[in-house]
């Protein structure tokens, strides 16, 4: 039986924990698999060239180095994020701009809830009172550039700003939570909320 916070979640080869807040049930890491929930693999070590002009899903870890997988996860574009064959396991999805804003209101609101969600960990001064564990993971741009590691973290939500999509960003320094849309192609950290 799942008991979120004390059970964990082995999805592709990785295992993950979860953290129960407010009323959700969150991974406690950023996404790490490299395929689909059917088994199909997302495209990965795509160069600058090819990551800027693709249209479907792809992945990447921070400038392709291996040892940002286990720490900062992989940095998803958002037709990963959209991709019917869904990105998240069986029982959780990609959550939403409103479930992310859940999340900031059971931690008091966006003006503070980042220091509860930011980990205690070396360069990055959150409390992680939230046990979410959130690290500054980067991004890579729609030119492929990688960018903002140790500085800030990005997380991409399931819901669309017009053409772009929306997301949330936290700061080594400050205390807020920021919304904000981007364009597609970005690619930005993951995490799953449960059904």
């Amino acid at each position: 039986m799942f008991t979120c916070g004390t059970s964990t979640v082995n999805y592709d080869g990785h295992n993950y924990t979860t953290v129960q807040i407010g009323t959700q049930c969150w991974f406690a890491e950023n996404l790490r698999n490299d395929n689909y929930r059917n088994g199909d693999a997302i495209p990965g070590n795509l160069s600058y060239s090819q990551w800027s002009s693709t249209g479907s899903g792809a992945q990447a870890l921070y400038n392709n180095a291996s040892g940002s997988l286990t720490t900062d996860g992989r940095l998803y574009n958002w037709y990963a994020v959209d991709d019917s064959r869904g990105l998240c396991p069986y029982g959780f999805h990609v959550p939403s701009d409103w479930e992310w804003a859940l999340l900031e209101n059971a931690l008091g609101g966006s003006s503070i809830a980042g220091n509860a969600l930011k980990s205690t960990a070396p360069a990055w001064n959150g409390t992680n009172s939230s046990g979410f564990s959130a690290l500054p993971g980067g991004y890579r741009n729609l030119n492929g550039v990688f960018g903002d590691r140790y500085v800030s973290g990005y997380w991409w939500t399931s819901s669309i700003s017009w053409t772009d999509a929306w997301y949330r960003r936290l700061d080594s320094e400050g205390l807020t939570v920021y919304r904000n849309d981007n364009y597609l192609r970005y690619g930005f950290s993951v995490r799953c909320v449960r059904d």
